[in-house]
């Protein structure tokens, strides 16, 4: 067993970020599973490592760090802004126990325990890739059919998994400033070419292969607001 049957060539990594014709045959739906566990992994170097930092120096595990951190920063915002929004004592007392938790002694040194932690955090980056391609990409094909499309599971899998290419600059998202816009870019790229390689392997015109990738992010997105609206309402009666 060779790297060849895990992996595409890098050129032809390179030929479909870049959108060339043609990048998006020629390889495997295996190959496209390996291209995107490794990706993540490379991905997930940097900011699994501001993790670890991060939560060495809160002598904690990473998610308790975490929680500190955002109840910290919601606090700050809501007091911040001057919108008439107090600060609750629910807010505070939240914030208070994660700092507490925090505290509590544990077995391991603080940074063994925040490295396991941050490692952890590190391996979930390919699950959550991989779940995204094979359930967003589900949702796609049957769009695809909808819409006149014709092209195998297998064939569609190989070619949509080199949207995730461009996703390797989501590693540079700790970044000050430049993570921002690394993360914005890195989604409007794989956007792009997730739909050239939807175009390609379907035959659809590309107004249609771009309402088969976006309709389900839109279904989904009013079922959700359509869901909170009902809980919402069930708690506010």
């Amino acid at each position: 067993m060779t790297w060849r049957q895990w992996l595409p060539s890098p050129q032809q990594m390179s030929n479909a970020a870049q959108m060339r014709p043609n990048a998006y045959v020629g390889n495997t739906m295996q190959q496209a599973l390996g291209m995107i566990v490794l990706l993540a992994l490379l991905a997930g170097l940097l900011p699994s490592a501001v993790h670890w930092l991060v939560a060495a120096q809160a002598g904690t595990v990473l998610p308790l760090a975490q929680a500190i951190e955002s109840a910290a920063n919601a606090q700050a915002m809501l007091f911040g802004l001057g919108l008439g929004f107090p600060v609750t004592s629910e807010a505070t007392a939240l914030h208070e126990l994660y700092q507490t938790l925090a505290g509590l002694e544990q077995p391991l040194p603080d940074w063994l325990a925040a490295g396991l932690s941050a490692l952890g955090a590190w391996l979930n980056w390919p699950m959550g890739w991989l779940t995204l391609w094979i359930v967003y990409g589900a949702l796609v094909m049957v769009a695809n059919k909808s819409l006149g499309g014709h092209t195998t599971l297998q064939r569609f899998y190989a070619a949509t998994g080199f949207g995730a290419v461009p996703l390797l600059l989501l590693g540079l998202s700790p970044i000050p400033g430049l993570g921002a816009l690394a993360v914005v870019g890195a989604c409007g790229w794989s956007l792009a070419v997730y739909v050239r390689a939807n175009r390609e392997v379907t035959g659809l015109e590309m107004s249609r292969a771009v309402a088969a990738v976006l309709l389900p992010a839109l279904i989904l997105l009013l079922l959700s607001l359509l869901v909170t609206g009902i809980l919402l309402a069930f708690f506010l009666l």
